[in-house]
């Protein structure tokens, strides 16, 4: 990919354990759901939509790290004539440990797609760079958001994805989730900067699995 692809990261650790039990289910069971969603490039308020959310968001609280995943998936709700491409995938886990490793390793293989992060919010740490621009870079053809959501169920939040009905269902099941069933939350988009590039290759190469909705 391109020079000066972007990242914009969340985390949320659930701020609880098996002692707090006002909030805590009756197991350790963890689903971890990844939604990704690949939006036509003209569709460059979702951009400012989340940058705006990455700036102004309490993320060292889960109250307001679940309405980060609210507000996001409200955003991505209100440009469906832009969604092109959309995947999921989902695993649940017996134990907390097992579902922190699995979703660990989905960070990390989505991270490594990125030439930069420009902008990372970690429990209230915020840290931006300015995107380094290639001199040759084309508008981007594609913008690709990324939301990892583990939680408290032992099903799956949604199935397979084909068609904006079915992607408009995923969205709302994200805009509805209680405080007290997220255990984590990542969001991912590129790229962050309407300067850089995302190509159409650039989406092939990096997000092979994606499938085009109807």
């Amino acid at each position: 990919m391109g020079g000066g692809t972007a990242v914009i990261l969340y985390i949320l650790w659930k701020a609880k354990n098996s002692q707090s039990s006002s909030q805590e289910l009756e197991n350790n069971t963890v689903t971890v759901n990844q939604l990704q969603i690949a939006l036509l490039a003209q569709a460059k308020q979702i951009q400012t939509d989340l940058t705006e959310l990455a700036l102004s968001a309490d993320t060292e609280t889960p109250a307001g790290l679940t309405e980060l995943l609210h507000e996001s998936a409200l955003a991505l709700l209100r440009s469906p004539e832009n969604w092109s491409h959309a995947r999921t995938n989902t695993q649940t886990f017996k134990g907390r440990e097992e579902a922190a490793q699995y979703f660990e390793q989905i960070s990390v293989a989505e991270r490594s797609k990125f030439s930069a992060e420009t902008l990372v919010n970690v429990a209230g740490r915020v840290r931006q760079t300015a995107a380094r621009l290639a001199e040759e870079s084309e508008p981007a053809a594609y913008i690709v958001v990324t939301l990892i959501v583990g939680t408290e169920d032992d099903q799956p939040l949604f199935d397979k994805i084909h068609s904006g009905e079915e992607l408009t269902t995923a969205l709302q099941q994200l805009a509805s989730i209680t405080e007290n069933r997220l255990s984590i939350f990542e969001m991912l988009w590129t790229p962050e900067n309407d300067r850089d590039s995302l190509s159409r290759d650039d989406l092939l190469a990096e997000y092979p699995d994606l499938i085009q909705i109807a």
